[in-house]
């Protein structure tokens, strides 16, 4: 929240809100105003929205059924927009980073939290092995959807490298764009500003 850089009063959007963790996490943030969480999954929003319910988030977080690719409000509208673990499902992700901005006031940051693909070196077979066997594997077994985690794996090698995200952001007119390794670059955290 605090790569954020959230304001008192300031709007968020939170792009393929899931099941609510990142709205859940900005509303339980002092002096933030209105949160928005949108999915077009409506499975998801159903379950979003009795975790809001029972952290007594409801009057903070307001979830929508909505496509990323059309989001269904005005340009400048929001002060923050995220997206956690989304993108890659998307699917166009230049399109969803150009709805995103377009969405985003002056001075707005957009934040995308992402899987990347495994890097060089030993560490990085040994995830690439892991996300092709091992999950694979005990995913499936464990939830009995092998197709959920077949997916997962073969989005986090298709997805596009750290400088080819930084470029999609920075040609939809993003300024300042940053990103931050995390877990030995696993997941990176990309911030632009419009």
């Amino acid at each position: 929240m605090q790569y954020a850089g959230v304001r008192n009063g300031e709007g968020i959007l939170d792009v393929c809100t899931g099941t609510g963790d990142i709205a859940i996490r900005f509303a339980q943030t002092d002096g933030i105003g209105g949160i928005c969480g949108i999915d077009q999954s409506q499975e998801m929003l159903w379950i979003a929205k009795r975790k809001i319910t029972s952290n007594r988030l409801g009057r903070r977080i307001r979830l929508l059924e909505a496509n990323a690719l059309h989001l269904p409000f005005r340009d400048g509208s929001f002060d923050v927009v995220s997206i956690g673990f989304g993108l890659r499902n998307v699917g166009e992700h230049s399109r969803s980073v150009t709805e995103m901005a377009r969405v985003l006031k002056k001075d707005g940051r957009l934040l995308i939290l992402e899987f990347s693909p495994p890097p060089g070196g030993l560490f990085g077979a040994l995830y690439r092995l892991h996300l092709k066997t091992i999950i694979r594997a005990v995913g499936g077994t464990v939830s009995g959807c092998a197709d959920a985690y077949r997916h997962l794996s073969t989005s986090i090698t298709g997805f596009p490298q750290p400088k080819e995200i930084i470029k999609i952001m920075r040609e939809e007119g993003l300024r300042e764009v940053a990103c931050e390794k995390l877990t030995g670059g696993v997941v990176y955290i990309y911030r632009g500003i419009k």
